[in-house]
């Protein structure tokens, strides 16, 4: 049989294991996974190269439509392809209007449409006053829900306090949909943020003092306790503490059905980073200090996080520069799609032995389960979307801000040396990035998701496993 495209040799990082073998693709599907060579239209020579399926980002603001100017569904969707991110899961919030109604569901779907070089997920917005769209909008074919424990970074967006955030989940729950949520006390942030404005204290570390570890963990402990009364499912977003990935862990293992993703700029960056670079590495959750990132990495190594995401929230240059001298001014977001996967090929599988089999569930295959995109997305697999990176795991390089495609090329990360080059990314079987660079058209799709309600990460893995 001759095939459209065969990705002809390498280590094919599977669900099953690391096989070497040669893939077969048509109709945009993985169709033939081989030992012996196969034949095709198009071949793709990956011998002394790791084949990984495309990564899946939960998390992402393109800020398009009505903030175009800070990012856009073109210039955030070339930074995924580069970046060999293939499948991104669009954030409610930072568009103008935010997808808290069916009306704004189509606005965005339309500003996507023939821009996007990935595919596409949305997610919808749980806010004080729109508890009434929450069905329609399923409906409608978002993935989930996300609402804010505290301050949103955009005043449209607003946050929920506990009232709201357990009828929302109770409705949620009904639904048989899930929430993911920013947990972060508003009531201590918001009163140990004024009280440092109202000392002069501007300087680069008044940051994480305001936002500090105790007001996650109190987020999280609440959020845990109301999902369980209200029986529906949380997805926590940016976690950034291993106390937190206890409380979870512990949550999971009394049968609660709660998943958890970390950030990339959490795992490689610390407060100190923060010091010395300034705005360009302000965030929310913050950066935190070295012992707690690495209690974070073991919570990655041991399996206690689900998932890790980019959060990635571009702004324009201004609007960070201007916190240099009051870091209360900046915007709190990172750029950082392009750069999650070579990081996490650096900081995971390079220095810290992290397996490519994890790294594909952590970066794939997880996400795109909680999403309810998998099996199509997320995992080389027989009847899967052919959407894979070819990488040579060896080549040395250097972040470079001409090769970031963001509207903004600024990044945390400019200057830093990262280990395993994407030689080729491929969506559906056709490449869309070649040695760094996207090539071809817009092609990207809507993704609604393959399941009416969610269950726990461990039951969706071992139904896969036994199939």
């Amino acid at each position: 049989m001759r095939y459209e495209v065969v990705v002809a040799g390498g280590q094919l990082v599977t669900g099953q294991g690391v096989v070497e073998g040669h893939l077969g693709i048509a109709g945009g599907r993985i169709v033939a996974i081989a030992q012996e060579p196969l034949s095709g239209e198009e071949m793709i020579d990956a011998r002394h190269r790791i084949i990984l399926p495309g990564a899946v980002d939960l998390h992402v603001h393109f800020n398009d439509p009505g903030r175009v100017h800070w990012e856009g569904w073109g210039p955030g969707s070339r930074a995924a392809a580069s970046g060999g991110v293939t499948s991104v899961v669009e954030m409610p919030l930072n568009c103008l209007p935010p997808v808290t109604t069916t009306e704004a569901l189509r606005a965005k779907l339309a500003a996507a449409s023939g821009q996007s070089m990935v595919d596409y997920a949305l997610w919808g917005g749980l806010i004080t006053d729109n508890r009434e769209h929450l069905a329609s909008l399923a409906d409608a074919g978002v993935i989930g829900f996300k609402a804010f424990m505290s301050h949103s970074s955009t005043e449209e967006f607003t946050h929920v306090e506990d009232g709201v955030l357990f009828d929302g989940l109770l409705r949620l729950s009904a639904l048989k949909h899930f929430l993911a949520v920013h947990a972060e006390s508003n009531m201590i942030t918001q009163d140990r943020m004024r009280r440092l404005q109202a000392s002069g204290r501007r300087d680069r570390r008044a940051w994480g003092e305001g936002r500090p570890p105790v007001a996650e963990l109190q987020a999280i402990h609440r959020l845990l306790f109301l999902a369980r009364q209200a029986n529906c499912p949380v997805h926590i977003v940016h976690m950034s503490l291993p106390e937190g990935a206890e409380m979870i862990h512990a949550a999971r293992a009394g049968g609660q059905a709660v998943t958890v993703e970390t950030c990339a700029h959490h795992l490689a960056l610390t407060e100190d980073d923060l010091i010395r670079l300034g705005p360009v590495a302000k965030c929310a959750p913050p950066l935190r200090d070295p012992d707690r990132q690495r209690g974070l990495w073991d919570a990655v190594l041991d399996g206690r996080i689900d998932c890790i995401t980019s959060d990635h929230s571009p702004c324009p240059i201004e609007d960070k520069a201007r916190g240099e001298d009051d870091i209360w001014a900046a915007w709190g977001g990172i750029t950082g799609i392009q750069t999650l996967v070579p990081l996490m090929l650096t900081e995971g599988v390079q220095r810290r032995g992290l397996g490519l089999e994890r790294f594909a569930a952590l970066l794939s295959s997880t996400p795109a389960k909680i999403a309810g995109l998998w099996p199509r997305k997320g995992e080389i697999r027989l009847g899967a979307d052919a959407d894979l990176l070819v990488v040579d795991p060896e080549r040395t390089w250097r972040v470079e801000a001409e090769w970031l495609c963001s509207r903004h090329r600024q990044s945390p990360f400019v200057n830093r040396g990262m280990t395993g080059w994407i030689e080729r990314v491929l969506l559906r079987g056709r490449t869309i990035a070649l040695d760094g660079r996207v090539v071809g058209e817009p092609r990207g799709e809507w993704l609604r998701s393959t399941r009416s309600g969610r269950g726990g990460t461990e039951e969706r893995t071992e139904k896969h496993i036994n199939m």
